[in-house]
């Protein structure tokens, strides 16, 4: 491995924007990220975004796609691969036509990279979806390639999703990302084969991969981060309504249905469910709850912490989930979550202490722990507070300081040192259970 004095450089590729500004903020002050390179970023002081940054109203939108710390001389961009999907999802709404049009940004994206930017470099990191091309670029040249892996692999969406569709067939048309092209499906399959290191945002995800025939020792753990800046702590009245929050694509993907489920064995008890988020095509599935739960839509990130403070309990039942970055956010405001075990909700949460996780579709255990919640709001608040403190666990700043791991273990490999012992960035869970109190 070569590098600029003993500092390696490291270049990020991803196709669109997930946590990977994010990410590159924190390889930026690991001191060695070379370029971050994207498709669509907001450079406010440049032109001729700067013509935007003058209509207040254009410029806070664009600042959705803008990274503070993120030097913009780093960035390299290029529009063009992400407008058709941007158009296609303001034009057509979140559906097939859409989800094509992102298909094909990735692969003329990953195209782009491999031919023009993995060079120059000690190490390309790229995104899931994103990267086969750049990946096998990487390894040619001699860089070190890693791809990091935010959801669960794609054989595991595919059988999971196909058999939640099959079994309820009514809502088959909400779930969104496991009918995929022929071709594009192939680049899923093979991208953790072609890199060197596959980084994982949870151990749901981890495992997928290790069924995938992955080698265990070159699968690195990575959890993501939470906000805490924004996503600030708010102490609950034990007083009125209980209110259950969801927030997310309102799909099966995500276990709505369970949700439903559950919510209509506990309601008529001053109980009220919120479904936050961007709202599936087709409506029919849920007809049968109009007036009866309350649908928000799409909503930005400040109007998602005030729901998150007006709620008691988050729940997020997923059935096919990477990590679910909104279960360390809703923490973080000082509330318990229920998670589903397909996502991050083992790693983070610890049971009875600030939260409860279950089987997606255990609808009787997910109705019994809202109820818990309910009949004990004191405790409750306690269990949010305790939330609260694990959710610092799980901040973007503890996220860079894993990223350094992973990156001194990856470049000590690479470099030819006795063999290492990959770093173990799972959080210790301690406490005792604040409503069900078994042994520490």
């Amino acid at each position: 491995m070569t590098s600029s004095g003993n500092r390696f450089r490291l270049r990020v590729a991803h196709s669109g924007k997930q946590h990977a500004y994010r990410h590159a903020l924190a390889v930026e002050q690991a001191g060695s990220l070379d370029l971050f390179i994207t498709s669509g970023y907001y450079k406010p002081n440049w032109f001729p975004d700067r013509l935007a940054s003058s209509i207040k109203r254009i410029d806070r939108v664009m600042r959705r796609r803008f990274q503070e710390g993120l030097p913009v001389e780093k960035v390299v961009r290029r529009w063009r691969y992400e407008l058709p999907e941007l158009i296609a999802r303001y034009a057509f709404g979140p559906g097939r036509f859409a989800e094509n049009c992102m298909f094909r940004r990735d692969a003329a994206f990953d195209r782009w990279v491999a031919r023009n930017w993995v060079r120059d470099c000690d190490i390309y990191w790229g995104f899931q979806g994103s990267c086969l091309e750049s990946l096998n670029a990487a390894r040619q040249r001699g860089i070190t390639a890693i791809a990091e892996f935010a959801i669960a692999h794609v054989t595991s969406a595919i059988e999971l999703l196909s058999e939640e569709a099959a079994k309820h067939p009514e809502w088959a048309s909400t779930i969104s990302n496991f009918s995929f092209p022929g071709w594009y499906r192939e680049r899923l399959e093979q991208e953790p084969h072609a890199a060197d290191y596959c980084v994982a945002a949870s151990q749901f995800t981890v495992r997928s991969l290790e069924q995938a025939d992955v080698d265990p020792r070159r699968i690195l753990l990575l959890p993501l981060g939470a906000d805490l800046e924004e996503f600030r702590f708010a102490r609950r009245s034990s007083e009125g309504s209980f209110r259950i929050l969801f927030v997310g694509g309102v799909g099966q993907r995500k276990g709505v249905k369970y949700l439903l489920q559950a919510f209509e064995r506990i309601r008529g008890r001053g109980v009220e469910l919120t479904l936050a988020g961007p709202l599936p095509a087709d409506m029919r599935p849920l007809t049968p709850y109009e007036g009866l739960v309350r649908l928000t839509g799409r909503l930005d990130q400040a109007a998602i912490v005030r729901e998150m403070h007006a709620a008691h309990v988050l729940v997020l039942p997923s059935v096919f989930e990477g990590f679910g970055l909104v279960i360390a956010e809703a923490m973080a405001t000082g509330m318990p979550v229920i998670a589903s075990t397909h996502s991050a909700g083992p790693d983070i949460i610890r049971e009875g202490i600030d939260g409860y996780v279950v089987e997606p579709d255990d609808v009787e255990r997910l109705a019994d722990r809202l109820e818990r919640i309910r009949s004990a709001r004191a405790a409750a608040i306690e269990m949010g507070a305790a939330a609260a403190r694990r959710a610092r666990e799980f901040s973007w700043d503890a996220h860079a300081n894993r990223l350094k791991q992973i990156l001194k273990f990856v470049t000590l490999s690479s470099s030819g040192s006795a063999e290492l012992s990959k770093p173990d960035l799972a959080i210790p869970k301690t406490e005792c259970s604040l409503i069900r109190r078994p042994h520490c």
